[in-house]
């Protein structure tokens, strides 16, 4: 759930409340128009949405992960209303804790301040509980030493390692979930842009308005994912990493250590492929005033997010299992997919890049129905009479 303030001349928040598939699709439920934000407010957003949910389905609404904001009006009302009868976890858009770490490092200097957002985003991707605080360990270690880095690890400790707000990390969800309010931020785009114009209306004229997007999307075919499916970027990034020689898969010599322990017999054996991934080249972009990769900008990933694919990665790569196609890099760990298991399945498995079985003609084609080279019986090219 989530809430703008930029489609009412009065500026009342206009409250969204959806749900995400394992596509990371947003479903909307419903929209409500409040006057504030406080408790009782949320509160009752939250009772009508029960009372309508039950009395439409016929069944109690059963709720597992609330996402939202800081905010201790709205954890409260969701933890009043919907914790009753439902045993659910509160989860932190990532999104907002990043946006407020990131504002209180403009006052550091650049290196300082890139390593802080570089911890953040190792912390953020931890695959277990266990990974995590030791990674919060060495973090709040290193941000011990100097005098600004030990307030800002102070600030970090209160605010985002509070009961309430703590849980912004990958490992409590299932991969491929939505970690960050972005399906509803997008939403909430595009009621800007084909709703209301980017024109802020009367109470009155945006009520119609909403009761016509409401019934459009009630009436849009759209699937609720309850598989892993792998976006397009992410389709898009395995075929341009093929095509530049990034992906690989890795094969023992027979003069390697691995092939002499018998190794390579062994992976051969269990269904498991090693792929070995390289990170792309990094190029100057002027617009941007920043570097990027060096691939199609719909294949590009920011620095910090492609960093993962290789963070910690053995030298001989990456174990996927043809099986499972699962892989144990800290970007499937989050999307329970990744650029290595697609690659794999593409080149070892009977799947395609985009989890289709793949089918292969093995008849024997026109142009190789006859023999190769020049017919005997064709004449010389040039025949002097």
């Amino acid at each position: 759930m989530d809430a703008t303030y930029k489609l009412t001349q009065v500026g009342y928040p206009v409250v969204v409340v959806g749900i995400s598939d394992r596509a990371r699709r947003f479903h909307l439920l419903a929209i409500f128009i409040v006057s504030q934000q406080q408790q009782q407010h949320h509160a009752e957003v939250l009772e009508l949405l029960r009372c309508v949910f039950e009395a439409v389905t016929e069944k109690p609404l059963r709720v597992r992960y609330v996402m939202g904001d800081a905010d201790a009006a709205q954890w409260n009302a969701v933890h009043e209303v919907l914790a009753r009868d439902n045993d659910l976890m509160f989860l932190m858009c990532y999104f907002h804790v990043a946006k407020k770490i990131y504002e209180k490092t403009r006052g550091m200097l650049p290196d300082t301040a890139a390593s802080v957002m570089t911890d953040l985003h190792e912390l953020h991707f931890s695959t277990c509980e266990e990974s995590f605080h030791q990674k919060l360990a060495e973090v709040q270690e290193s941000w011990a030493n100097p005098p600004g880095q030990a307030r800002f690890s102070a600030y970090f400790s209160k605010t985002w390692l509070d009961d309430r707000f703590k849980r912004w990390q990958c490992f409590h969800t299932p991969g491929g979930y939505a970690t960050t309010n972005n399906p509803c931020e997008t939403f909430n785009a595009a009621i800007k842009r084909d709703v209301t114009l980017r024109r802020k209306l009367k109470v009155g004229a945006l009520l119609p308005q909403i009761m016509t997007l409401c019934a459009s999307e009630g009436m849009l075919p759209r699937p609720f994912e309850v598989q892993v499916t792998p976006d397009a970027r992410l389709v898009r990034r395995v075929k341009a990493m093929a095509r530049a020689g990034l992906l690989s898969l890795h094969s023992a010599t027979r003069g390697s250590i691995s092939f002499i322990l018998c190794d390579a017999e062994e992976e051969s054996s269990s269904d498991i492929v090693r792929v070995v991934g390289r990170p792309s080249p990094r190029i100057y972009d002027d617009l941007r005033k920043r570097t990027v990769e060096d691939l199609p900008v719909s294949a590009q990933l920011n620095k910090l997010t492609a960093r993962m694919e290789t963070l910690g990665m053995p030298s001989d790569g990456w174990e996927v299992d043809m099986e499972t196609l699962t892989c144990p890099c800290q970007y499937w760990g989050k999307f329970a997919c990744c650029i290595h298991s697609l690659y794999a399945s593409q080149t070892r498995g009977a799947v395609d890049i985009l989890g289709r079985a793949t089918l292969v003609n093995r008849g024997v084609g026109r142009a190789r129905s006859g023999r190769a080279g020049r017919p005997r019986t064709n004449g010389p090219a040039l025949a002097t009479e």
